[in-house]
């Protein structure tokens, strides 16, 4: 993939590559924590990716690589779900406190930049474990947090 300096989507003029400062962006169940993000940028200070396929590559980074390490319990019951830990235990309703772990990251032919994934803890009366409600639910939230990552990012919507 080779990194292309291109015209900006909202205006026209030329871009040059930017290193953004922290970004934050999210809901409750997954916050998103960026530093040092490489962006394309104009002369009017509007933002884009630094490739189309950055923000898709953003998302699959989270879901295959990052979410799978957070410690998580299942959800149960068809209609009104109830988390359980691995030992069995009903997860409490309300979380003990909030998780965060950070790691660098880097697109290809792109600078490194370092992400923070901010998610809520439930400890596990059974066995004490402190965990995210459900992988599934933090799966299912990533989508929301791109998009609100890239309105914070400022960059342009495609459709």
């Amino acid at each position: 993939m080779t990194l292309r300096l291109k015209a900006c989507a909202r205006c026209g003029n030329a871009t040059n590559q930017k290193i953004l400062g922290n970004i934050s962006a999210g809901e409750a169940a997954l916050r998103l924590h960026l530093s040092s993000l490489p962006v394309h940028a104009c002369a009017k200070g509007h933002h884009a990716p630094v490739h189309g396929e950055f923000m898709l590559w953003l998302l699959r980074e989270l879901r295959g690589t990052q979410l799978p390490s957070i410690p998580a319990g299942e959800a149960k019951g068809m209609l009104f779900k109830k988390y359980h830990c691995a030992c069995g235990a009903e997860l409490p309703a309300q979380p003990a406190g909030k998780s965060s772990r950070g790691f660098d990251m880097a697109f290809p032919e792109a600078p490194a930049f370092r992400m923070e994934i901010e998610t809520p803890l439930y400890k596990c009366p059974g066995c004490g474990k402190e965990q995210a409600r459900s992988a599934k639910e933090l799966a299912g939230a990533v989508p929301g947090a791109i998009v609100s990552l890239n309105d914070a990012a400022g960059f342009p919507h495609s459709g």
